[in-house]
């Protein structure tokens, strides 16, 4: 009710009685979404609490629903209405099916979820444990195991461990395999923990040297290479002739070029034999043994370094062959012409 005393003009009074109308218009529509018990305890609302022209107590509970979704809870303190925050046991349910909500900082004890999305996972550390599939990542690094993911990353076995700090060292500890998209190492170093060796296999590890994988990479640094060559470990064994060996080589040009890739640099610089898989027969710029040509499984071609330097071995000895009987035919004409 308004109660207007004094002189008022005309103008003001309409205000007011507008003012009055729309407030009783407000409160009616705001009615008519209320509903509350008959002993006034609990009231149900579309909007906030307001003064709803009844008494209420202590206690007494004011919730908010639009929708069929309750949006908040109030309870009666103190004489006025005091929005309800919930904590670890007021909120305790059998399932809770939808959570649609800016909730800001939530600060929890042990949160047990099927799946987490979000931008950013900070402080402390991360540890998951399904008893069989191990994951784990704190300051001291990331440690993974058995872990299997057919899309990204595959671990069987064993256990992956990313070290911090400067040393960027990658540690593989009994892993069976690891199959990935992609595996990038932003440091410098992979290390066998026990100095075992470390093998590139196909199909998912396993099956020894006979199941032993490419590997594609620009210069490579090493100590040495080891070729296997025991006779143990060979089949179909048969001669190969030095007049065909000295043929190959004969018969095999000898350019220097320098990759489509590469820079002008004085390492740019190559020098060996070309594998012409740009011109037909007939027309090749240079020429090539077979024997020193390999494909690979897609048809593309390389160089068989170890069979060039067999052939090579191999025209040797013809040369030498070669030069030992016009050494001998040489001594034996000095010998008649002496005579």
């Amino acid at each position: 009710m308004i109660i207007a005393t004094g002189s008022v003009d005309i103008n003001e009074a309409t205000k007011l009685a507008q003012i009055a109308s729309n407030s009783a218009s407000d409160l009616a529509d705001k009615m008519k979404n209320t509903v509350a018990t008959m002993d006034g305890k609990t009231t149900v609302s579309t909007s906030t609490p307001f003064d709803d022209g009844k008494e209420h107590n202590e206690g007494d509970m004011w919730t908010v629903i639009n929708d069929d979704v309750a949006s908040a809870m109030y309870i009666y303190t103190n004489g006025q209405w005091q929005i309800k925050k919930w904590d670890q046991q007021a909120l305790k349910v059998k399932q809770l099916s939808a959570l649609t909500a800016d909730l800001g900082t939530i600060t929890a004890g042990t949160l047990e979820s099927a799946i987490i999305k979000g931008a950013q996972i900070s402080g402390g550390s991360i540890a998951i444990d399904s008893g069989i599939d191990k994951f784990k990542m704190d300051n001291n690094g990331f440690e993974a195991s058995n872990i299997i993911d057919g899309d990204t990353t595959d671990i069987y076995g064993g256990m992956i461990s990313l070290a911090s700090g400067n040393t960027g060292t990658v540690t593989l500890d009994s892993v069976k395999g690891i199959n990935s998209k992609g595996l990038s190492i932003s440091g410098h170093t992979i290390a066998c923990d026990d100095s075992g060796q470390f093998w590139f296999q196909k199909n998912g590890g396993g099956g020894g040297e006979s199941n032993v994988a490419d590997i594609r990479a620009g210069v490579i640094y090493s100590n040495g290479t080891a070729l296997k060559s025991a006779l143990s470990a060979k089949r179909d064994v048969s001669e190969y002739s030095p007049d065909e060996a000295l043929s190959a080589v004969m018969n095999t040009d000898v350019k220097k070029w320098k990759y489509k890739d590469s820079d002008n640099s004085a390492d740019s610089q190559h020098i060996g034999p070309i594998i012409d898989d740009v011109n037909e027969v007939g027309k090749k710029s240079a020429s090539i043994a077979n024997d020193m040509i390999s494909t690979d499984e897609n048809g593309n071609y390389y160089l068989n370094e170890s069979n060039t330097i067999s052939i090579l071995l191999a025209a040797l000895k013809k040369s030498n062959q070669r030069i030992d009987e016009l050494s001998y035919r040489i001594t034996q004409l000095e010998r008649k012409n002496a005579q």
